[in-house]
């Protein structure tokens, strides 16, 4: 009677973990997974604890993995999420890479306190540019709170905006955090043009957002020559003012050859002003940005005194932010647009590892790198200059705008002097 008690014990106890999470295999698994993540993150990183103790680390360990018996999988990642945040550098991260999520068809953006509608498909385009209010009525700035204490490659409050907002249509994040159960099926409300509307949004599996909002969508500058879409040179009508989209990093032989078919279009049209955009880059390696630079030195007719500009904004990370830096040494840049989304002296050189079980991969800075003499938050920029969602609407490219205005300015006020000097 005694062994048949023990039995249909066991077979509740068995019952009860499934219930409350997990079966015991793939309890086990997961609880792998997390001493692997331990071990490894400590191993691989140049400096885990800079911020957070040891000790510390080794307790959340400890308890996120007798905890995993009682949660869902989404729950883990959660947990996960929240303790690599804590170690508290933009490499150091728990992304969830390494397998796809559903994701509910919007992509969003912080103006403020306010999170917009800049992206979403074909389907829902009626939303673009509007405010997202609530979701299962939690307010959205609510969620965004919590989504700032895991979202990866955080380094400051400028990143931590950019990827809270873009980490929020994660249905898996949304049902780890408690604010969605069923993920197929939520409800949004939406302020579209002072008007509320509720509408029910289903995720899936990489939805197709073609339907989009951007001050990037002004064109200013065409095409002169380009490795893609995301790395080419244009110029203005006279040919005085060079543009260089720098959005992404591509390979250094690729640099270097655009980089000498750029330097030879300024010389050959003695170029006299220089606007490097590295806004909406989220890095790379920064030897590519300074192949770039290399290059450009030896452009005699730039005006290096104050012709050469570079376009930053809170997107501008990593090797983007190194080289924002160290153009506005080397090319005596002015920094033109929002603060960065990286410190310019902190962790980078990022490494990674897979989970033995799960697949998701776990990234972990290399190197402490130092390009100003500065512990602030950010590389801030000369001339500060925010976008708003009315830009986003109209399609006006406020910061690039102000450096065409300026050099238009400059070029009036040096006409005038050299006419009085004539005189």
């Amino acid at each position: 009677m005694r062994n048949i008690m023990v039995k249909v014990a066991a077979v509740w106890v068995a019952l009860l973990l499934s219930s409350c999470g997990y079966a015991q295999d793939d309890t086990t698994r997961w609880q792998e997974d997390v001493d692997v993540y331990a071990k490894k993150l400590i191993e691989g990183h140049i400096d885990p604890f800079h911020t957070l103790s040891q000790e510390r680390f080794d307790d959340e360990i400890v308890r996120i993995s007798e905890n995993i018996p009682h949660k869902t999988e989404n729950e883990i990642l959660i947990e996960l999420m929240r303790l690599t945040r804590k170690i508290n550098d933009g490499h150091t991260s728990f992304p969830l890479w390494g397998l796809e999520y559903d994701s509910f068809p919007l992509e969003l953006k912080l103006f403020g306190n306010d999170l917009y509608v800049l992206s979403t498909t074909s389907q829902h385009k009626d939303l673009l540019g509007s405010k997202l209010v609530s979701i299962n009525g939690v307010p959205s700035l609510d969620v965004i709170r919590l989504l700032s204490e895991i979202t990866p490659f955080s380094e400051n409050e400028f990143s931590t905006a950019v990827r809270s907002a873009s980490y929020f249509p994660n249905a898996a994040i949304l049902s780890g955090l408690g604010i969605v159960e069923n993920e197929d099926d939520v409800k949004f409300v939406f302020d579209v043009q002072g008007e509320k509307r509720e509408t029910n949004l289903e995720s899936s599996r990489s939805p197709k957002l073609n339907a989009r909002i951007s001050h990037f969508n002004d064109a200013i500058f065409s095409a002169d020559e380009k490795v893609d879409n995301n790395l080419w040179y244009g110029s203005s009508s006279d040919n005085k003012t060079v543009y260089v989209k720098f959005r992404r990093y591509t390979s250094i032989p690729k640099m270097e050859h655009f980089s000498r078919e750029l330097l030879g279009f300024i010389n050959k049209n003695k170029s006299e002003n220089l606007v490097i955009d590295l806004r909406d880059n989220y890095g790379g390696d920064f030897f590519v940005g300074l192949k770039l630079a290399q290059q450009l030195v030896l452009a005699d007719t730039i005006n290096w005194k104050s012709g050469v500009y570079t376009l930053i904004d809170n997107v501008t990370f990593s090797a983007a932010m190194s080289n924002a830096a160290q153009f506005s040494q080397i090319l005596n840049s002015k920094l033109v647009g929002s603060p960065t989304g990286a410190r310019p002296s902190g962790y980078q050189d990022m490494g990674q590892f897979t989970l033995p079980n799960s697949g998701l991969e776990v990234t972990f800075s290399k190197r402490l790198y130092s390009f100003k003499d500065t512990q602030r938050d950010a590389l801030y920029p000369d001339v500060h200059i925010e976008t708003s969602i009315e830009d986003y609407k109209n399609a006006y490219d406020r910061q690039l705008r102000w450096v065409l205005s300026d050099i238009k300015d400059r070029g009036s006020h040096d006409n005038k002097t050299l006419q009085r000097t004539s005189r």
